[in-house]
């Protein structure tokens, strides 16, 4: 009898019940839709000399013209060599950054650990077209607050130029640097300090230690983080295109950007540029993929007792904490308080005693008079984020539990669907799903759906990792008892893995929508005046030179977000999820 039950628990799934092989097949049919059908329509179109749309495009005749002429002109090879500059520089220095404030805040005895860590990862969610724009507000030759500070106690104007390629590098690091700290703290945490102990009893130093012992533990997930800070730098837009633009600065997702939008269209050569950009994050996901397979070879915690303790620094604990403190500051505090002081002049001009007697809530007031430049996009960002975390969370619950928890042939099909789009940076995507619907005879460019589904293909991977990971933890044994009860597919998975799954999916919820909320490059290259968004409206207000009204609908953006922050937070201290966060 208990081999029998042995052999019924190793070697048997649950298997698909009624009607579960329809939901699998119309499950491929829609990622199918949303994630092959793009894909090849971006190949397609670079290899076609005529614009979607026109007559000969769906022809079966091909060239490779939009490559030559691509290969041929000296700015491809320029955005090329700046795409890989630029990325390298900014990871490197938000990588340092980040993993210093990871092992001051979680390795140290450093005072404000917890107050540090948590100002760090709030930050993750603000726009980055918000910080930039903070930025050229701090740092602009002409109208820089920090270049007005420095003329009158130096004399010397025009200091700091935030237009230029060292500008870019320093905005996209501090941008990427929380991003690090998420990714390094991980590592930090999972150290088992005893052997940190052991080279302290041996009389290293700390220094020595964390040379010799923490350095080759931490080793395998720092050169993880350090490739996805690239990937995701090569992948940026505000940075590059706010800052880069106007220092000429080009890269891939520029290029992309700028080939689309200018008139006439350049289709072919912008579909191009999308080509590439495809295949280097391909081929910088694959390397990140190897990295992290091997992980177990560097496993410290294992069964036995595991308590963490901190690194006493003594007195340089408290130069530390000014350090990270100057850090954080850089990172949120002097762009917020830039925006912020902005948000209050009738006229923005460098702070003097004079302009700071004006002072005025004038431009809050503004924005709410005026309901289509302020609360039409907020909403629109408010309803794209809840929709699309709510559809996104519910198809991959689906997903997971198929692929995870049956033995369909071609779930195999299912889940590469699924995590597929993670290789598809958002200017490829958003210019994808530009061309197809231009094709589709569906009337919804221009309308909130197409941002929507442009949404559900790029958070399907991120959230199906929330899902996927909960679900293996759950025993089949529990839908086999069901299974003798007589229960169908459809209430085990409602009754059983759902309720199962409330932390994971929580986790993926919260993470898609407040993505979603602050997403501008997917939104910004399907934007139409009917569907804008909250980042869209803050650059087409940038565009228009109103610094004022702008900087106002960026602390209120800022402030939703803090509080959308604060229940998230909340509710993963309730769910016990807030490590996912």
């Amino acid at each position: 009898m208990a081999m029998s039950s042995l052999r019924w628990e190793a070697s048997t799934r649950p298997p698909l019940m009624s009607g579960g092989r329809i939901v699998v097949i119309s499950l491929v049919v829609i990622l199918a839709y949303q994630v092959l059908v793009p894909l090849l329509l971006i190949i397609w179109t670079s290899l076609k000399t005529i614009r979607p749309g026109e007559p000969g495009f769906l022809d079966l005749r091909f060239t490779l013209a939009n490559y030559a002429r691509a290969y041929g002109i000296s700015e491809f090879w320029e955005a090329s060599l700046n795409t890989l500059y630029f990325a390298f520089l900014s990871s490197v220095y938000a990588f340092f950054g980040g993993t210093f404030l990871a092992w001051t805040v979680e390795r140290t005895n450093m005072p404000l650990a917890r107050l540090i860590g948590m100002i760090t990862l709030g930050r993750i969610i603000i726009p980055g077209v918000i910080i930039t724009i903070s930025w050229i507000l701090t740092a602009s030759p002409s109208i820089g607050v920090l270049n007005h500070i420095i003329n009158a106690l130096t004399g010397v104007p025009r200091f700091l130029n935030i237009y230029s390629f060292w500008g870019m590098v320093w905005v996209q690091s501090l941008e990427m640097t929380p991003l690090a700290y998420l990714l390094m703290s991980a590592a930090m945490k999972s150290i088992d300090p005893r052997l940190e102990e052991a080279s302290a009893i041996a009389g290293a130093g700390t220094w020595p230690t964390f040379r010799r012992v923490t350095l080759p533990l931490i080793l395998p997930a720092a050169a993880a983080a350090a490739l996805l800070l690239i990937i995701q730098t090569v992948e940026s837009f505000e940075v590059p295109l706010l800052l880069g633009g106007r220092a000429r600065v080009a890269v891939y997702t520029t290029q992309v950007y700028f080939n689309t939008s200018r008139t006439p269209t350049d289709w072919g050569l912008s579909s191009t540029y999308s080509i590439v950009l495809l295949f280097l994050s391909m081929a910088l996901l694959y390397v990140y993929f190897q990295l992290v397979r091997h992980g177990e070879r560097y496993q410290t915690i294992t069964g036995k007792d595991y308590r963490p303790r901190r690194i006493d620094l003594g007195g340089w604990k408290y130069l530390t904490c000014a350090l990270s403190l100057v850090l954080v500051f850089f990172i949120t505090g002097l762009p917020f308080l830039t925006m912020l002081y902005a948000s209050l002049l009738p006229r923005f001009r460098p702070p003097t005693a004079e302009v700071l007697e004006t002072l005025t809530l004038i431009n809050y007031k503004t924005l709410f008079s005026e309901g289509s430049y302020a609360l039409k996009p907020l909403w629109n960002s408010t309803l794209l984020g809840v929709s699309s975390a709510s559809i996104v969370m519910l198809l991959v619950a689906a997903i997971s539990y198929f692929v995870h928890k049956t033995r369909l042939g071609g779930r195999k099909i299912l889940d590469f669907l699924a995590f597929a789009p993670i290789a598809l940076p958002s200017v490829v995507l958003g210019s994808a799903f530009l061309w197809l619907y231009l094709l589709v005879p569906l009337p919804i460019i221009g309308t909130l759906s197409i941002i929507g589904l442009a949404y559900l293909t790029r958070y399907l991977p991120f959230a199906l990792r929330f899902v996927s990971t909960s679900m293996v933890q759950i025993h089949t044994e529990l839908e086999e008892a069901a299974a003798v009860a007589g229960g169908g597919w459809w209430r085990n998975f409602y009754h059983i893995y759902l309720p199962l799954l409330r932390p994971g999916l929580m986790a993926g919820w919260f993470w898609v929508m407040v993505h979603a909320y602050r997403e501008l490059t997917i939104s910004l290259m399907l934007a139409r005046s009917s569907n804008r968004t909250a980042s869209v409206i803050i650059f087409d207000l940038w565009s228009n030179g109103s610094f004022q009204q702008l900087s106002a609908f960026g602390v209120l953006m800022f402030t939703i977000l803090i509080i959308l922050v604060s229940i998230a937070q909340n509710v993963s201290a309730r769910y016990g999820i807030q490590e996912r966060l």
